[in-house]
């Protein structure tokens, strides 16, 4: 269930310019404190919905990352999308009133805004900026989903891991945090255990990467565009 850590604060917000409600004015974000948004944490491996539920909940990320699953009758594990802080998820429930279509596990300590689908749709009633930068995020995320399809399903295995590599670390040259296990990499990106392990041994041998203590950091990007770019 996470633990409540206090009551969301749109205007001093640290993540607000990354955020659904970055493109609102004052007046519209203290609207959104009057329906007492809630901060919750969650440990990693805590789960903060599961598929089916219709908790009339939609999040955004404050901290920490979290992983987007669904599964197969046989109870095979594919994540569908890693949802990075400032990110929306849980909006089924807001453009359906649909069922949660995965489930969201924390891949770390992770803190969230939590409100209500009730709440969040009387103020589309009264902002259409709310409304605009709800459709945005969605179709974002549909570019985004697309995107992966296409990288996944064209690309090689080494050329497939290097692209993930160098979209996950983005434009950093120092180690980001890296929670995702060999097996949830395969998860995401359709590859074995052993293939990924494989691809890393040699790039650290090659000091084309390097991870320490749950991070990750590019040390040759070029070599890695190579990568992609040869396949």
């Amino acid at each position: 269930m996470g633990t409540l850590v206090g009551q969301g604060r749109c205007l001093t917000c640290p993540i607000r310019p990354q955020s659904l409600f970055g493109c609102l004015e004052e007046k519209e974000l203290k609207l959104i404190e009057d329906f007492q948004t809630r901060i919750i944490k969650f440990e990693e491996g805590d789960t903060i919905y599961t598929e089916g539920e219709r908790l009339g909940l939609i999040y955004t990320l404050r901290s920490g990352h979290v992983k987007l699953t669904k599964f197969n009758s046989e109870g095979n594990a594919q994540i569908v999308r890693l949802v990075k802080p400032g990110d929306l998820f849980g909006y089924e429930k807001l453009i359906a009133d649909a069922s949660y279509m995965h489930t969201a596990e924390a891949l770390e300590e992770i803190e969230l805004c939590q409100l209500s689908v009730d709440n969040l749709n009387k103020l589309r009633g009264e902002s259409s900026a709310v409304n605009q930068a709800i459709t945005e995020r969605a179709l974002m995320q549909v570019m985004r989903t697309e995107e992966h399809l296409t990288q996944v399903g064209l690309l090689k295995s080494k050329a497939r891991l290097a692209w993930f590599l160098l979209d996950w670390v983005g434009n950093s040259d120092e180690p980001v945090a890296m929670p995702l296990s060999r097996r949830e990499l395969g998860q995401y990106l359709g590859l074995t255990v052993e293939t990924i392990s494989r691809h890393f041994a040699e790039w650290k041998r090659q000091s084309i990467v390097a991870e320490k203590q749950g991070t990750l950091q590019i040390l040759e990007r070029d070599t890695l565009n190579e990568v992609v770019t040869s396949e």
